[in-house]
């Protein structure tokens, strides 16, 4: 059962969602990202470096930097991660300095592996193609700190590109929810006031508690079913679930 709390009644001009947990679910691709470690490796030896090994590319570089950027979101800063710095420290310390140019193609490499982990919710693209026919603008707001042609390249990849008004990622705001100025550039760019505006997220703090501060209102998507003590203003279970839940918070959108 989906649970509302009563909401002041008005028109809905947009929805802004948030992307991994909500949309779209992770797995780690390791057949791909071992790929991507031996094509990472053909690029730095054909740049006349010394490559270390796959194993030790992974150890020393991936997986470092990757544990540097989960160590950001746990200390909870609002302040973005710099992903193309943090490799570059990785990278030195492994021996490799490494010119913006060759940087950038091996974070391509590494971070398009990831989109084979990449898996779209079954009731996202049916929700978003929904809205839209009804007149409602769809952004994204979401915390990535990664290289932003692949991000928006992950969302071609998925299919997803195409449903969305507005993409608002981290990386280029360089401020992270819950902060107000990573939702206003999102309202910003998808066009609408924060009053007719809804933020649907999996997180209380970043997605919730961020939008009230914004001046939006929220849904909290909590997939697990259990109860939850939430100050969204509405908790569903499912995305299928976001229209009932949008008419009963009152806001017209057909």
């Amino acid at each position: 059962m989906n649970e509302v709390r009563e909401g002041t009644a008005g028109r809905l001009a947009g929805v802004l969602f948030d992307y991994g947990g909500t949309l779209v679910s992770f797995t780690h691709p390791d057949e791909a990202l071992a790929d991507a470690g031996r094509r990472i490796a053909a690029a730095l030896e054909a740049s006349g470096r010394r490559a270390p090994d796959t194993g030790t590319l992974r150890a020393t570089v991936l997986d470092r930097v990757e544990q540097e950027v989960q160590e950001h979101e746990r200390g909870g800063a609002l302040a973005e991660i710099d992903v193309m710095e943090a490799s570059r420290r990785a990278y030195r310390a492994a021996g490799l300095d490494l010119e913006p140019d060759l940087l950038d193609e091996v974070l391509r490499l590494e971070q398009e592996a990831w989109w084979h982990g990449a898996h779209v919710d079954p009731d996202a693209v049916p929700l978003l193609d929904t809205l839209r026919r009804h007149g409602i603008r769809v952004g994204l707001c979401s915390n990535a700190p990664y290289r932003l042609r692949s991000l928006r390249g992950q969302l071609a990849h998925l299919g997803l590109d195409a449903y969305f008004d507005a993409v608002t990622f981290s990386v280029e705001i360089g401020w992270r929810k819950p902060s107000v100025r990573i939702f206003s550039a999102a309202l910003r760019a998808l066009g609408t006031d924060p009053a007719h505006t809804v933020m649907v997220g999996d997180s209380e703090r970043g997605d919730i508690a961020g939008a009230h501060r914004a001046g939006m209102r929220s849904v909290l998507v909590n997939r697990t079913g259990a109860g939850v003590a939430s100050a969204a203003d509405a908790v569903i279970v499912r995305l299928s679930a976001l229209p009932d839940a949008l008419r009963d918070m009152r806001l017209y959108w057909s």
